[in-house]
C-alpha cells in the first residue's frame, strides 16, 4: 500500500469513529488556523480530509471544526500534535527497565482563566482537596504561593516490584473477560458529556481512559465481578498525565489494572505486548487520588470548585 493511499485509509477510518459520536455532541468552534497551530493539521492536511468528509460548520474562511475531531485525527495520523505527544509520553512509566518504589516531589500549580493582578490568581487564594491532602505523605504538602502547592507521593511497585514473587505481576487475572472486552474497544477522544455513559460505549465501541472505565466497570458490575473506577495521574516524565483505570479486587486487596490503555499502548507499538499483557497490574505506574471524575481534584476555589491545574514532577528518589 502507498503512503498516500495509507494516510487516506487512516483519515477515512478517523472520520468514520468520528461520525459514530452524535453531532449534538460536537462543538464547531476550531479555526483552521487553530487546527493547523495547536493540532499541527496544516492546509494540505485540512483539505484532504474536507474532501474525505471532515464535518465542520460554516463556510470559507470561517470554516469552524470540532476540537475533538481533530484531536482525533491527529491520533489517527500520529502527527505530532498534543494528543499524539501525550499518548507516547504515557508510555514512559511502562518502559523503564523496572517498575520500582519511588518519591516523588511534585509541584501543583492552579490554572484558573483569568486575568492576575498583583500575583493573585482570578479564582483567589487556592486551597488543596481533601484527597489531595490525604493522598500526599504527611507534613509534606506546603504552600509556595496563593495558587501553588507541594507535596511529596510515596508511590509503591507492590506486584510490580523486580523481587516481587514469580509470577505476582499478573495480579490481575481475577479481570476475567474484561480484557478480551477492552480489545473490542476502539481508542477515541471522547467529549465529557459521554465518558460516563456506558451505553454509549456499547453502542459505538468508542472509549478513551475516563469512558473505557466506566464501560468496563458496568460490565463487570452485569457480571458479578468486584471492579471500581480509579482515577488520578499517570506517572509519566516530568508532566504526569491525569488518566483513569479500573481496580480489581484480590482478596482484601484493591489492584490497579488497565486493561484498555495496555492494549492501545500495545496496538500503538508503544509497549511491549508480552511485558505488558492487558491483564497486569499497573501499580507502580499511576498514583491514585480519586474513584471517579468527579474526585479528581487537586487545587479547589474558595466556593470548593475544581481548578484546573498543572501538576509537575520536580525529582524523584527512591
Amino acid at each position: 500500500m502507498s503512503r498516500e493511499r495509507a494516510i487516506e485509509g487512516a483519515i477515512e477510518a478517523a472520520l468514520e469513529r468520528a461520525a459514530r459520536v452524535p453531532r449534538r455532541f460536537r462543538r464547531f468552534a476550531v479555526s483552521a488556523g487553530t487546527a493547523a497551530r495547536v493540532h499541527r493539521i496544516g492546509e494540505a492536511l485540512l483539505g484532504e480530509a474536507l474532501d474525505l468528509g471532515l464535518a465542520y460548520e460554516g463556510s470559507g474562511a470561517d470554516r469552524r471544526f470540532d476540537d475533538f475531531d481533530l484531536k482525533n485525527l491527529g491520533l489517527a495520523l500520529r502527527i505530532p500534535s498534543p494528543a499524539w505527544l501525550q499518548v507516547r509520553l504515557s508510555a514512559q512509566p511502562f518502559n523503564t527497565a523496572a517498575v520500582a518504589t519511588t518519591t516523588y516531589q511534585a509541584r501543583f500549580q492552579g490554572r484558573e482563566a483569568g486575568v492576575r493582578e498583583a500575583g493573585v490568581p482570578a479564582a483567589g487564594v487556592l486551597e488543596p482537596s481533601p484527597r489531595l491532602a490525604s493522598g500526599v505523605l504527611d507534613g509534606t504538602l506546603r504552600r509556595l504561593g496563593p495558587d501553588v502547592f507541594e507535596a511529596d507521593l510515596r508511590v509503591s511497585a507492590g506486584e510490580n516490584a523486580a523481587d516481587a514473587d514469580q509470577g505476582a505481576a499478573d495480579c490481575a487475572r481475577e479481570l476475567g473477560p474484561l480484557p478480551a472486552e477492552a480489545a473490542r474497544l476502539e481508542y477515541h477522544l471522547v467529549p465529557d458529556e459521554l465518558c460516563d455513559d456506558a451505553g454509549f460505549v456499547r453502542e459505538t465501541r468508542l472509549a478513551d481512559c475516563r469512558a473505557g472505565s466506566t464501560y468496563l466497570v458496568h460490565v463487570a458490575a452485569e457480571a458479578g465481578m468486584p471492579v471500581r473506577r480509579a482515577g488520578g495521574l499517570l506517572l509519566a516524565g516530568a508532566f504526569p498525565l491525569p488518566h483513569h483505570w479500573i481496580e480489581v479486587r484480590r482478596g482484601d486487596r484493591w489492584l490497579p489494572a488497565d486493561p484498555l490503555y495496555l492494549t492501545i499502548l500495545a496496538a500503538y507499538g508503544l509497549v511491549d505486548a508480552d511485558r505488558w499483557p492487558s491483564h497486569r497490574s499497573v501499580v507502580g505506574t499511576v498514583w491514585k487520588i480519586c474513584d471517579s471524575y468527579a474526585g479528581l481534584r487537586f487545587l479547589t476555589d474558595a466556593d470548593g470548585r475544581r481548578v484546573k491545574t498543572s501538576v509537575r514532577i520536580l525529582r524523584r528518589w527512591p
